[in-house]
């Protein structure tokens, strides 16, 4: 019996989805790990939405597991050659190492960025979010930076920690680092694809 890997795509976020993508970041686990935890509303988030527009250098992609919707891609320019992403799985019952597939996604859409030279690939993380610090460094991310953020956060104080991974990097050692992963993941990751 062969077994069932998830084909992973991800395209444009559109207007039609603006309610499924505010349902999402406003769960308490997805916007707690977040730098603004407040929640959203849906006219600030149509208002942002709108913005998307007249920026150049940012994509956001709803990410896809088989056809179904279950979270959010995002890239922007942060400086030159330097492109920031974050994520989210808005759905919980999801393929297992779906935020694996996160990571070898945006590490991949980075290392083929078309809009303009990128030479850096830069993840942010508050200190509490336990699981995505234990990933950076399965992928081997640099520590850069880390900010205290006291008052941004209500709840406590914590660490803002500044990841960065040079495309380079990733393109000599993909291979390597993919091979520390499950064997399930490595598969599953062949069937990583964007649409723009």
């Amino acid at each position: 019996m062969s077994k069932h890997y998830p084909r992973s795509t991800f395209s444009p976020i559109e207007s039609s989805q603006l309610e499924l993508v505010l349902g999402w970041r406003n769960q308490d686990r997805v916007r707690n790990m977040m730098r603004n935890s407040e929640l959203i509303s849906f006219e600030n988030h149509q208002a942002w939405f709108a913005g998307l527009s007249e920026k150049k250098n940012c994509d956001y992609f709803i990410f896809y597991q088989d056809n179904r919707p279950i979270g959010v891609l995002n890239f922007d320019i942060a400086g030159p050659g330097l492109l920031e992403w974050g994520c989210y799985l808005g759905e919980t019952d999801v393929w297992p190492g779906s935020g694996l597939l996160l990571e070898v996604a945006a590490l991949d859409y980075s290392a083929n960025y078309q809009k303009q030279f990128v030479d850096q690939l830069k993840a942010e993380v508050l200190s509490t979010n336990l699981s995505v610090l234990k990933l950076r460094k399965v992928f081997e991310y640099q520590l850069n930076a880390s900010t205290n953020i006291e008052g941004i956060k209500t709840e406590s104080s914590c660490l803002l920690h500044d990841f960065r991974y040079p495309v380079s990097r990733w393109q000599a050692q993909r291979e390597r680092v993919l091979a520390k992963l499950p064997k399930q993941i490595t598969e599953a990751a062949k069937y990583i694809s964007f649409t723009l």
